[in-house]
């Protein structure tokens, strides 16, 4: 990790006013980042990031050699991880092919206290919501060659799930609090859970919980 990025991005997250803090990254790190807020404390260190009209809570933590998109209306809790490891740069992984990409849809919600690792690909659909608390996300493992996360448009997380590698679910899908999601579930508009997560029930409208 380079230690005197993550010492510049350290006190530029401690600079008093939102104002500074956005110019302070699109100075010195030269990142997109328009009409948007920085809550105090968020540490950024990474290759680019794209941010447009989003707010990004307190201290949270966003490090690693990866790629950054967070679109218009995206909402970030407090205190979440979103990290790469260094060691992808390693020459023996240079044929694995990590995609190193951290998207975050229009109008999605994170609520605080979540760890994502973004080795490979991590896409938020738009509207989509991850509530709760201690949630987990992960797209590298041993052996693991299907690594992207994907998750479709406006869904819903419970608190404290799981997603493994190379796991994926479709649109309007409630994913029930504490499930571990270990492969592709692609139905729409469901309600999925479990260990492993399967689907409980079809035809699920979440938000008015019809059935």
């Amino acid at each position: 990790m380079p230690i005197f990025k993550l010492l510049v991005a350290l006190m530029i997250s401690l600079l008093p006013l939102n104002g500074l803090r956005v110019l302070g990254y699109r100075i010195l790190f030269r990142y997109h980042i328009s009409e948007s807020q920085l809550g105090f404390g968020s540490v950024i260190v990474v290759d680019n990031v794209s941010m447009e009209r989003a707010r990004l809570g307190l201290f949270n933590l966003l490090v690693g050699p990866m790629k950054v998109i967070i679109q218009e209306g995206a909402s970030i809790g407090n205190r979440n991880t979103f990290s790469c490891g260094y060691w992808v740069l390693r020459d023996q992984y240079k044929e694995a092919h990590y995609t190193r990409t951290l998207e975050l849809g229009k109008n999605v919600l994170i609520t605080s206290s979540h760890y994502f690792d973004v080795a490979g690909t991590f896409k938020l659909g738009n509207g989509s919501w991850i509530a709760g608390i201690g949630s987990q996300f992960w797209t590298h493992g041993a052996g693991v060659r299907e690594r992207d996360v994907l998750i479709g448009e406006n869904c819903y997380l419970g608190s404290a799930v799981r997603f493994a590698p190379g796991s994926c679910i479709g649109n309007q899908v409630l994913v029930a609090m504490g499930s571990v999601v270990t492969g592709a579930v692609p139905a729409d508009k469901a309600l999925v859970g479990g260990v492993p997560a399967q689907v409980l029930k079809e035809n699920y409208d979440w938000k008015s919980n019809d059935e």
